[in-house]
Protein backbone atom coordinates (compact mmCIF):
# COMPACT_ATOMS: atom_id res chain seq x y z
CA UNK A 1 0.00 0.00 0.00
CA UNK A 2 2.66 2.41 0.74
CA UNK A 3 4.42 1.70 -2.66
CA UNK A 4 1.69 2.10 -4.25
CA UNK A 5 0.59 5.45 -2.70
CA UNK A 6 4.23 6.46 -3.26
CA UNK A 7 4.93 5.86 -6.75
CA UNK A 8 0.94 7.30 -7.60
CA UNK A 9 2.24 10.25 -6.17
CA UNK A 10 5.29 10.67 -8.17
CA UNK A 11 3.58 9.73 -11.22
CA UNK A 12 0.17 12.24 -10.81
CA UNK A 13 3.21 15.58 -9.88
CA UNK A 14 5.11 14.63 -13.32
CA UNK A 15 1.78 14.51 -15.00
CA UNK A 16 0.45 17.40 -13.81
CA UNK A 17 3.80 19.26 -14.35
CA UNK A 18 4.10 18.49 -18.15
CA UNK A 19 0.58 18.63 -18.64
CA UNK A 20 0.57 22.53 -16.79
CA UNK A 21 3.81 23.25 -19.41
CA UNK A 22 2.74 21.97 -22.16
CA UNK A 23 -0.65 24.39 -21.94
CA UNK A 24 1.36 27.35 -21.05
CA UNK A 25 3.28 26.81 -24.09
CA UNK A 26 0.57 26.45 -26.26
CA UNK A 27 -0.99 29.10 -24.89
CA UNK A 28 1.67 31.30 -25.76
CA UNK A 29 1.76 30.09 -29.50
CA UNK A 30 -2.14 30.93 -29.42
CA UNK A 31 -1.32 34.37 -28.06
CA UNK A 32 0.70 34.88 -31.17
CA UNK A 33 -1.84 34.18 -33.32
CA UNK A 34 -4.56 36.63 -31.61
CA UNK A 35 -2.28 39.33 -31.19
CA UNK A 36 -2.11 39.74 -35.03
CA UNK A 37 -6.38 40.10 -35.02
CA UNK A 38 -6.14 43.04 -31.90
CA UNK A 39 -6.99 46.10 -33.07
CA UNK A 40 -9.42 45.08 -35.84
CA UNK A 41 -13.19 46.54 -34.99
CA UNK A 42 -13.54 46.39 -31.31
CA UNK A 43 -10.99 43.60 -30.44
CA UNK A 44 -8.12 44.34 -28.41
CA UNK A 45 -5.53 42.57 -26.12
CA UNK A 46 -7.82 41.66 -23.12
CA UNK A 47 -10.03 40.02 -25.64
CA UNK A 48 -6.78 38.11 -26.81
CA UNK A 49 -5.97 37.08 -23.27
CA UNK A 50 -9.17 35.90 -23.07
CA UNK A 51 -9.82 34.02 -25.89
CA UNK A 52 -6.48 31.93 -24.96
CA UNK A 53 -7.63 31.26 -21.35
CA UNK A 54 -11.07 29.89 -23.01
CA UNK A 55 -8.75 27.64 -25.49
CA UNK A 56 -7.31 26.04 -22.57
CA UNK A 57 -10.49 23.86 -21.86
CA UNK A 58 -10.09 22.82 -25.40
CA UNK A 59 -6.33 22.35 -25.49
CA UNK A 60 -6.68 20.35 -21.96
CA UNK A 61 -8.02 16.91 -23.51
CA UNK A 62 -5.66 17.31 -26.97
CA UNK A 63 -2.47 17.52 -24.60
CA UNK A 64 -3.34 15.23 -21.77
CA UNK A 65 -2.74 11.64 -23.37
CA UNK A 66 0.72 13.12 -24.32
CA UNK A 67 1.08 14.44 -20.90
CA UNK A 68 0.68 10.89 -19.74
CA UNK A 69 3.10 8.92 -21.43
CA UNK A 70 5.89 12.35 -20.54
CA UNK A 71 4.42 12.33 -17.06
CA UNK A 72 4.67 8.70 -16.75
CA UNK A 73 8.22 8.28 -18.36
CA UNK A 74 9.82 10.81 -16.27
CA UNK A 75 8.49 9.19 -12.74
CA UNK A 76 9.54 5.94 -13.70
CA UNK A 77 13.12 6.72 -14.84
CA UNK A 78 13.56 9.00 -12.19
CA UNK A 79 12.80 6.22 -9.48
CA UNK A 80 15.04 3.78 -11.90
CA UNK A 81 18.14 6.05 -11.93
CA UNK A 82 17.89 6.52 -8.13
CA UNK A 83 17.47 2.59 -7.42
CA UNK A 84 14.27 2.94 -5.47
CA UNK A 85 12.77 0.99 -8.59
CA UNK A 86 15.53 -1.92 -8.30
CA UNK A 87 14.97 -1.94 -4.74
CA UNK A 88 11.17 -2.52 -5.10
CA UNK A 89 11.91 -4.97 -7.85
CA UNK A 90 14.31 -7.08 -5.32
CA UNK A 91 11.08 -7.12 -2.92
CA UNK A 92 9.37 -8.79 -5.33
CA UNK A 93 7.11 -6.22 -6.87
CA UNK A 94 6.10 -7.49 -10.22
CA UNK A 95 4.92 -5.55 -13.17
CA UNK A 96 1.90 -6.67 -14.16
CA UNK A 97 1.16 -4.96 -10.13
CA UNK A 98 2.46 -1.86 -11.17
CA UNK A 99 0.91 -2.24 -14.53
CA UNK A 100 -2.37 -2.12 -12.61
CA UNK A 101 -1.21 0.48 -9.91
CA UNK A 102 -0.65 2.78 -13.44
CA UNK A 103 -4.06 2.38 -14.69
CA UNK A 104 -5.77 3.14 -11.75
CA UNK A 105 -3.16 6.34 -11.47
CA UNK A 106 -4.86 7.34 -15.03
CA UNK A 107 -8.48 7.01 -14.56
CA UNK A 108 -8.72 10.16 -12.59
CA UNK A 109 -7.00 12.07 -15.34
CA UNK A 110 -8.63 10.36 -18.44
CA UNK A 111 -12.00 10.92 -16.82
CA UNK A 112 -11.34 14.69 -16.11
CA UNK A 113 -10.26 15.28 -19.86
CA UNK A 114 -13.43 13.33 -21.02
CA UNK A 115 -15.46 16.11 -18.70
CA UNK A 116 -13.33 18.86 -19.98
CA UNK A 117 -13.94 18.16 -23.49
CA UNK A 118 -18.00 17.56 -23.10
CA UNK A 119 -18.67 20.79 -20.87
CA UNK A 120 -15.54 23.13 -20.54
CA UNK A 121 -15.07 22.98 -24.04
CA UNK A 122 -17.32 23.06 -25.97
CA UNK A 123 -18.85 26.30 -22.99
CA UNK A 124 -15.43 27.94 -24.17
CA UNK A 125 -15.65 27.85 -27.31
CA UNK A 126 -19.03 29.46 -27.76
CA UNK A 127 -17.45 32.40 -25.94
CA UNK A 128 -14.72 32.73 -27.84
CA UNK A 129 -16.92 32.87 -30.95
CA UNK A 130 -18.58 36.01 -29.08
CA UNK A 131 -15.50 37.45 -28.89
CA UNK A 132 -14.23 36.97 -32.33
CA UNK A 133 -17.14 38.98 -33.52
CA UNK A 134 -15.61 41.79 -31.95
CA UNK A 135 -13.06 41.60 -34.22
CA UNK A 136 -15.51 41.47 -37.35
CA UNK A 137 -15.89 37.67 -38.23
CA UNK A 138 -18.95 36.28 -38.96
CA UNK A 139 -20.99 34.00 -36.80
CA UNK A 140 -21.87 31.70 -39.66
CA UNK A 141 -18.51 31.26 -41.97
CA UNK A 142 -18.73 31.84 -45.56
CA UNK A 143 -14.76 31.84 -45.91
CA UNK A 144 -13.67 28.74 -48.14
CA UNK A 145 -10.78 28.44 -46.44
CA UNK A 146 -12.00 25.84 -44.33
CA UNK A 147 -14.29 24.11 -46.54
CA UNK A 148 -17.44 26.02 -46.34
CA UNK A 149 -19.64 27.49 -48.88
CA UNK A 150 -19.83 30.98 -49.95
CA UNK A 151 -23.51 31.12 -50.01
CA UNK A 152 -23.74 30.99 -46.18
CA UNK A 153 -24.98 27.76 -44.15
CA UNK A 154 -27.32 25.53 -45.72
CA UNK A 155 -29.58 23.07 -43.52
CA UNK A 156 -31.93 19.96 -45.04
CA UNK A 157 -35.05 19.39 -43.27
CA UNK A 158 -37.47 16.79 -44.58
CA UNK A 159 -41.50 16.56 -43.53
CA UNK A 160 -43.06 13.19 -43.14
CA UNK A 161 -46.14 10.82 -42.17
CA UNK A 162 -46.60 9.66 -39.24
CA UNK A 163 -45.46 5.88 -41.30
CA UNK A 164 -42.35 7.61 -42.48
CA UNK A 165 -43.60 9.06 -46.31
CA UNK A 166 -42.29 11.88 -47.70
CA UNK A 167 -44.84 14.58 -47.51
CA UNK A 168 -41.99 17.64 -48.69
CA UNK A 169 -38.16 18.43 -48.22
CA UNK A 170 -36.97 21.77 -47.48
CA UNK A 171 -33.62 23.80 -47.90
CA UNK A 172 -33.08 26.46 -45.95
CA UNK A 173 -29.80 29.24 -46.24
CA UNK A 174 -28.70 31.10 -44.12
CA UNK A 175 -26.44 34.08 -45.42
CA UNK A 176 -25.19 35.56 -41.82
CA UNK A 177 -26.45 35.69 -37.94
CA UNK A 178 -26.13 38.66 -35.49
CA UNK A 179 -24.48 38.61 -32.29
CA UNK A 180 -28.05 39.12 -31.00
CA UNK A 181 -29.05 35.66 -32.02
CA UNK A 182 -31.24 37.22 -34.91
CA UNK A 183 -30.77 35.78 -38.99
CA UNK A 184 -30.18 37.82 -41.92
CA UNK A 185 -30.54 36.93 -45.64
CA UNK A 186 -32.98 33.96 -45.51
CA UNK A 187 -33.73 31.56 -48.42
CA UNK A 188 -36.06 28.37 -48.07
CA UNK A 189 -37.06 26.60 -50.88
CA UNK A 190 -39.72 23.65 -50.61
CA UNK A 191 -40.14 21.04 -52.93
CA UNK A 192 -42.99 17.97 -52.90
CA UNK A 193 -42.51 14.40 -52.56
CA UNK A 194 -41.98 14.10 -56.23
CA UNK A 195 -39.01 17.27 -55.91
CA UNK A 196 -41.23 19.32 -57.79
CA UNK A 197 -40.65 22.97 -56.42
CA UNK A 198 -43.66 24.36 -54.49
CA UNK A 199 -42.55 27.81 -52.51
CA UNK A 200 -39.83 29.74 -52.11
CA UNK A 201 -39.44 32.28 -48.97
CA UNK A 202 -37.02 34.90 -49.60
CA UNK A 203 -36.54 36.98 -45.68
CA UNK A 204 -34.70 39.40 -44.94
CA UNK A 205 -34.63 38.43 -41.14
CA UNK A 206 -35.41 36.00 -39.30
CA UNK A 207 -35.60 34.58 -35.54
CA UNK A 208 -35.61 30.84 -33.65
CA UNK A 209 -38.61 30.42 -32.21
CA UNK A 210 -39.29 29.11 -28.62
CA UNK A 211 -40.62 26.24 -30.65
CA UNK A 212 -38.85 24.41 -33.94
CA UNK A 213 -39.33 26.87 -36.67
CA UNK A 214 -38.59 30.41 -37.31
CA UNK A 215 -40.24 34.05 -37.08
CA UNK A 216 -39.45 35.67 -40.70
CA UNK A 217 -39.88 38.97 -41.39
CA UNK A 218 -39.71 41.37 -44.62
CA UNK A 219 -40.90 38.48 -46.05
CA UNK A 220 -41.24 37.40 -49.81
CA UNK A 221 -43.29 34.61 -50.59
CA UNK A 222 -43.35 32.56 -54.04
CA UNK A 223 -45.52 29.48 -55.25
CA UNK A 224 -45.86 27.38 -58.13
CA UNK A 225 -48.66 25.55 -57.23
CA UNK A 226 -51.47 24.91 -58.06
CA UNK A 227 -50.62 28.49 -59.66
CA UNK A 228 -47.73 30.74 -59.38
CA UNK A 229 -48.48 33.57 -56.96
CA UNK A 230 -46.29 36.19 -55.17
CA UNK A 231 -47.19 37.46 -52.46
CA UNK A 232 -45.12 40.20 -49.19
CA UNK A 233 -45.16 39.23 -46.06
CA UNK A 234 -44.15 42.03 -43.08
CA UNK A 235 -43.99 38.91 -40.86
CA UNK A 236 -44.23 35.42 -41.15
CA UNK A 237 -44.02 32.30 -39.38
CA UNK A 238 -42.05 28.93 -41.11
CA UNK A 239 -42.83 25.47 -39.17
CA UNK A 240 -39.69 23.40 -39.33
CA UNK A 241 -37.83 20.93 -37.36
CA UNK A 242 -35.16 23.86 -37.45
CA UNK A 243 -34.33 25.11 -34.22
CA UNK A 244 -31.52 27.62 -32.50
CA UNK A 245 -29.55 24.08 -31.50
CA UNK A 246 -29.62 22.73 -34.84
CA UNK A 247 -28.18 25.75 -36.52
CA UNK A 248 -25.67 26.12 -33.94
CA UNK A 249 -24.44 22.69 -34.88
CA UNK A 250 -24.81 22.94 -38.47
CA UNK A 251 -22.54 26.11 -37.77
CA UNK A 252 -19.97 24.76 -35.63
CA UNK A 253 -17.33 22.27 -35.67
CA UNK A 254 -17.25 18.72 -34.73
CA UNK A 255 -14.47 19.29 -32.72
CA UNK A 256 -15.93 22.05 -30.91
CA UNK A 257 -19.58 20.45 -30.22
CA UNK A 258 -20.02 17.96 -27.03
CA UNK A 259 -21.20 14.17 -27.31
CA UNK A 260 -24.32 14.67 -26.67
CA UNK A 261 -24.25 17.54 -29.57
CA UNK A 262 -22.95 15.16 -31.64
CA UNK A 263 -25.16 12.53 -31.17
CA UNK A 264 -28.06 14.47 -31.47
CA UNK A 265 -26.74 15.95 -35.07
CA UNK A 266 -25.98 12.68 -35.97
CA UNK A 267 -29.57 11.62 -35.34
CA UNK A 268 -31.08 14.92 -37.23
CA UNK A 269 -28.86 14.04 -40.44
CA UNK A 270 -29.73 10.56 -40.38
CA UNK A 271 -33.63 11.40 -40.43
CA UNK A 272 -32.64 13.90 -42.68
CA UNK A 273 -30.70 11.57 -45.02
CA UNK A 274 -27.28 13.38 -45.07
CA UNK A 275 -24.04 12.37 -45.23
CA UNK A 276 -22.69 12.18 -41.10
CA UNK A 277 -19.68 10.33 -41.00
CA UNK A 278 -17.99 13.31 -40.21
CA UNK A 279 -19.63 13.87 -36.97
CA UNK A 280 -19.56 9.95 -36.31
CA UNK A 281 -16.65 10.11 -36.29
CA UNK A 282 -15.93 13.22 -34.12
CA UNK A 283 -17.76 11.20 -31.73
CA UNK A 284 -16.54 8.10 -31.62
CA UNK A 285 -13.15 10.22 -31.54
CA UNK A 286 -14.16 11.92 -28.01
CA UNK A 287 -15.15 8.23 -26.60
CA UNK A 288 -11.98 6.52 -27.11
CA UNK A 289 -9.84 9.22 -25.92
CA UNK A 290 -9.63 7.84 -22.61
CA UNK A 291 -9.16 4.98 -23.25
CA UNK A 292 -6.25 6.27 -25.74
CA UNK A 293 -5.25 8.50 -22.97
CA UNK A 294 -4.53 4.67 -20.40
CA UNK A 295 -2.82 3.27 -23.94
CA UNK A 296 -0.44 5.94 -23.77
CA UNK A 297 -0.02 5.80 -19.98
CA UNK A 298 0.88 2.10 -20.31
CA UNK A 299 3.47 2.39 -22.70
CA UNK A 300 5.51 4.28 -20.32
CA UNK A 301 5.72 1.30 -18.23
CA UNK A 302 8.63 -0.54 -20.08
CA UNK A 303 11.24 2.59 -19.91
CA UNK A 304 10.83 1.57 -15.93
CA UNK A 305 12.91 -1.51 -16.45
CA UNK A 306 16.12 0.08 -18.59
CA UNK A 307 18.90 0.12 -16.61
CA UNK A 308 19.87 3.61 -15.86
CA UNK A 309 23.07 3.14 -18.84
CA UNK A 310 20.87 2.23 -21.55
CA UNK A 311 19.98 5.61 -21.97
CA UNK A 312 19.73 8.63 -20.63
CA UNK A 313 16.53 10.69 -19.19
CA UNK A 314 16.43 12.81 -22.14
CA UNK A 315 16.18 10.09 -24.43
CA UNK A 316 14.06 8.55 -22.95
CA UNK A 317 11.52 11.87 -22.66
CA UNK A 318 12.31 12.16 -26.38
CA UNK A 319 11.11 8.68 -27.29
CA UNK A 320 7.67 9.41 -25.20
CA UNK A 321 7.28 13.04 -27.15
CA UNK A 322 8.11 10.44 -31.00
CA UNK A 323 5.70 8.22 -29.35
CA UNK A 324 2.89 10.42 -28.88
CA UNK A 325 3.30 12.08 -32.13
CA UNK A 326 3.46 9.10 -34.08
CA UNK A 327 -0.02 8.18 -32.66
CA UNK A 328 -1.53 11.78 -32.83
CA UNK A 329 -0.30 11.39 -36.61
CA UNK A 330 -1.63 7.68 -37.09
CA UNK A 331 -5.05 8.72 -35.07
CA UNK A 332 -5.83 11.41 -38.12
CA UNK A 333 -4.45 9.80 -40.79
CA UNK A 334 -7.10 6.97 -40.20
CA UNK A 335 -9.44 9.11 -39.39
CA UNK A 336 -9.15 10.84 -42.67
CA UNK A 337 -9.22 7.47 -44.85
CA UNK A 338 -12.02 6.27 -42.80
CA UNK A 339 -14.17 9.23 -44.29
CA UNK A 340 -12.84 8.67 -47.48
CA UNK A 341 -13.23 4.80 -47.73
CA UNK A 342 -16.34 5.01 -45.22
CA UNK A 343 -14.93 2.56 -42.59
CA UNK A 344 -16.88 2.44 -39.52
CA UNK A 345 -16.21 4.89 -36.99
CA UNK A 346 -16.02 2.84 -33.97
CA UNK A 347 -13.11 0.61 -35.24
CA UNK A 348 -11.74 3.07 -36.66
CA UNK A 349 -10.80 5.43 -33.71
CA UNK A 350 -10.40 2.11 -31.51
CA UNK A 351 -7.65 0.67 -33.74
CA UNK A 352 -4.43 2.76 -32.08
CA UNK A 353 -5.17 2.22 -28.81
CA UNK A 354 -5.72 -1.04 -28.99
CA UNK A 355 -2.34 -1.37 -31.24
CA UNK A 356 -0.68 0.67 -28.31
CA UNK A 357 -1.92 -1.65 -25.35
CA UNK A 358 -0.99 -4.87 -27.48
CA UNK A 359 2.92 -3.46 -27.77
CA UNK A 360 2.44 -2.54 -24.11
CA UNK A 361 1.51 -6.03 -22.90
CA UNK A 362 4.03 -7.38 -25.44
CA UNK A 363 6.75 -5.28 -23.18
CA UNK A 364 5.15 -6.42 -19.93
CA UNK A 365 5.70 -10.53 -21.22
CA UNK A 366 9.11 -9.41 -22.19
CA UNK A 367 9.99 -7.51 -18.52
CA UNK A 368 8.69 -10.78 -16.93
CA UNK A 369 10.97 -12.97 -18.61
CA UNK A 370 13.31 -10.55 -17.98
CA UNK A 371 12.87 -10.25 -14.53
CA UNK A 372 12.88 -14.05 -14.06
CA UNK A 373 16.58 -14.17 -14.96
CA UNK A 374 17.07 -10.65 -13.33
CA UNK A 375 18.25 -12.62 -9.74
CA UNK A 376 20.54 -14.77 -11.86
CA UNK A 377 22.13 -12.28 -13.27
CA UNK A 378 22.73 -9.99 -10.35
CA UNK A 379 23.86 -12.65 -8.11
CA UNK A 380 26.89 -13.86 -10.84
CA UNK A 381 27.42 -9.91 -11.25
CA UNK A 382 27.84 -9.62 -7.55
CA UNK A 383 30.62 -12.57 -7.26
CA UNK A 384 33.86 -11.61 -6.87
Amino acid sequence: MIIRQYIARRVHLSIGLVLVTLLLLFAFFDLFGEVDDVGKGSYRLVHAFATVALLIPSRFPELLPVSMLIGTIFALSQLAQSSEFTAMRAAGLKPSRVLIWLVFCGLPWAFSGLLASEYLAPAGMREIQNLRVLAGEALIDTSSRRGNLGSGLWIRDLLKHDGGALISQRFINIRAAQPDGSLSEIEIVEFDAERRVQRLLLARRARVATTPGLDLEQVHEIRWQPQPVSRMYESLRWDGRVDQTVIDMAAGRPDRMSMLELERFVRYLKSNQQSSERYELAFWKRLAAPWSALAMLMMALPFAYLQPRSGAMSGRILAGVMIGVVFHLAVTLLGNIALIQQWPAPVITMIPAMILVLISLASLQWVNRSQALWPMKLAITSRP
